[in-house]
């Protein structure tokens, strides 16, 4: 497949079916890395088998425009019944019930790509 002329995050949702873990963080935190790294520090906590399965590869930071927007990805993950697990994390300095970054495991089989195929790249 060539992915020349596609954009970004065509080519980032586009590519061949393989494992990749998605990281999905809040575009109004001016430290929102640090809080996708929580992110899938916690998913390594909470899921540790898919973590290996993962083994390290294929990573994608996308984002959404606030916490509350992150909640209702979470609220539509959770009611997804053939959905993988997720992890969630909510910052304790910020004093707030609202995650701040949320992270998935895709292992190219398991429809979560069509879950967040509307979300753009994480920016700078």
């Amino acid at each position: 497949m060539s992915l020349i002329g596609l954009s970004s995050k065509e080519s980032a949702m586009n590519l061949p079916l393989e494992p990749r873990m998605y990281v999905i963080v809040r575009e109004d935190l001016a430290y929102k890395y640090v809080q996708g790294s929580h992110g899938l520090a916690q998913y390594a906590i909470d899921h540790p088998w898919k973590f290996v399965e993962w083994n390290n590869q294929t990573i994608v930071y996308l984002s959404v425009f606030n916490g509350m927007a992150l909640e209702d990805l979470r609220l539509k993950l959770r009611d997804t019944p053939y959905f993988p697990g997720f992890s969630v994390f909510v910052e304790p300095d910020l004093q707030s019930p609202l995650p701040t970054a949320l992270c998935v495991f895709d292992d190219g089989n398991n429809g979560v790509r069509e879950h967040l195929k509307g979300l753009s790249l994480a920016s700078k």
